[in-house]
């Protein structure tokens, strides 16, 4: 699409073409396009009336999900910058990063700026409803602001256009298919790319996003109503799959995505065992979500690699190994305090920090990130090749792998372990990386994660857990 293009609205097509088909299913309730439309327009009037302008932010807070869509939509209709914070955040944090980006108005149901907060309730007391005759959009206007942490637990905010969420989402719905009647869980948080893309690729192909509730089971809400597609990250499949009704309950989907890095191979192959309609993706919140996927007519590939490049985006190895991504999925850049910054090179292309390869069909294989490496003795060490290693041993369900300053070597690799059971010895694991990794990159030492270490976390953060080392009053037990 070229600029000067105007491009049909998701949510306004969606109600003119399928208006009668469901859009949200929640408890005892549900909504179709026009429904869904209807009650975007009305809550755009109310932010209309208090004088918003076109490109003004709107933070979405502490907002139940059916609450942070119906607000998302009506702000993109009215060509506001819809922003879904991370609520697991200090408020502190969220506070000096609202002020930073000069939002206009917090929509939450709690008083995070008194001065800029209104509940939700209040958006539905406006006595008018905001008429939307025509369903053409500027593409290439700022739609929405999303948080994302940088390897070293940075917080950057990534601006996308509507083009870019349109992109991301036709590209998805063109490798796995979507439409009217089919059901996509939502069991990711709309502060995050993985979630909030689902909004895009529902309204496009006329599906239904199904809301489940906050103390729901997973396996439950599956069951209840009756979901096709979802996505999740890998802890989420695991605790899935120990669940007794799981066979059962995932028969009838027609598609599961699984996002994030270092998924144990064991907990693919059990999903492709059971006949799981399982993809794997590499994804990041620079490209509005996917940037590869593994296809429908070849489950094994999710073995081996994220599967290929989905339309809408472009990838290259740099001569580094580094991971080079553009197209139209690429946002516009990242918001510093009411600037954008531009991250692309004088090519255009934006550098991912990933490490990979292409393998002679094109699909893409992560390998981990550039800024991981570590220098053990004269040998670089990427610390996510261990992982892999150590993650196709049977009985190991998380790793994370980090240098230990050693006077000898300058580094060493010590491995960081989630076991299915206690008694696991630290000799066999180090007798099974012995016949698959060379002597300097065997860890020098094993010990247990905490349990609930990462528990609510979207992806395992080594950041996170080498700051939790560095407090003395931090103990991991080792593995004997």
């Amino acid at each position: 699409m070229n600029s000067g293009e105007s491009m049909e609205h998701p949510l306004f097509n969606a109600a003119t073409q399928c208006p009668d088909q469901s859009a949200l299913i929640i408890e005892g309730q549900s909504l179709n396009y026009d429904q869904l439309f209807q009650s975007a327009s009305k809550i755009l009037a109310w932010l209309t009336e208090q004088g918003l302008r076109t490109g003004d932010i709107v933070v979405l807070d502490m907002l139940q999900p059916q609450e942070t869509i119906f607000s998302f939509w009506a702000c993109s209709l009215g060509g506001f910058i819809a922003f879904p914070v991370n609520t697991r955040f200090p408020v502190a944090t969220l506070q000096n990063i609202i002020h930073d980006v000069q939002a206009k108005l917090i929509i939450s149901n709690r008083d995070l700026d008194p001065d800029l907060t209104i509940s939700f309730n209040k958006l539905l007391t406006g006595s008018g409803t905001s008429v939307i005759e025509q369903n053409e959009f500027d593409p290439f206007k700022a739609i929405s602001l999303l948080m994302t942490s940088g390897s070293s637990g940075d917080v950057k905010i990534v601006q996308h256009s509507l083009a870019n969420h349109v992109a991301s989402a036709m590209g998805s719905n063109q490798n796995i298919p979507l439409k009217p009647g089919d059901r996509w869980l939502l069991t990711l948080p709309l502060y995050h790319v993985g979630g909030l893309s689902i909004l895009f690729r529902t309204a496009l192909s006329g599906a239904s996003i199904a809301i489940p509730s906050a103390d729901e089971k997973l396996i439950d809400a599956i069951s209840k109503f009756q979901v096709s597609h979802m996505s999740l990250v890998t802890i989420q499949l695991q605790r899935l799959l120990d669940e007794s009704e799981a066979d059962k309950v995932l028969a009838g989907m027609k598609a599961i995505l699984l996002g994030g890095s270092s998924i144990p191979s064991s907990l693919i192959e059990a999903s492709l065992q059971k006949k799981l309609p399982i993809h794997t993706s590499y994804g990041s919140t620079e490209m509005a979500s996917q940037i590869c996927t593994t296809s429908p007519g070849n489950r094994s590939s999710a073995l081996k690699s994220s599967g290929q490049v989905l339309s809408g985006g472009e990838l290259l190895i740099s001569h580094e190994g580094e991971i080079l991504v553009k197209g139209d999925t690429l946002a516009m850049g990242y918001r510093e305090g009411t600037e954008i910054s531009n991250f692309r090179d004088s090519q255009g292309w934006f550098h991912t920090g990933d490490v990979g390869y292409l393998d002679i069909d094109g699909s893409v294989t992560i390998t981990g990130r550039m800024d991981n490496q570590f220098i053990s003795g004269g040998e670089n060490i990427q610390p996510e090749y261990i992982e892999m290693a150590l993650l196709k041993i049977p009985g190991i369900i998380q790793a994370i792998v980090l240098p230990k300053i050693d006077p000898e070597f300058g580094y060493r690799p010590v491995a960081y372990l989630k076991l299915e059971k206690s008694c696991f010895m630290a000799q066999t694991i180090l007798d099974q990386l012995k016949k698959s990794l060379p002597g300097y990159m065997i860890p020098i030492s094993f010990f247990h994660l905490p349990s609930d270490f990462f528990k609510g976390e979207m992806k395992t953060s080594r950041h996170k857990l080498a700051e939790f080392l560095t407090d003395p009053n931090n103990h991991l037990h080792p593995i004997n």
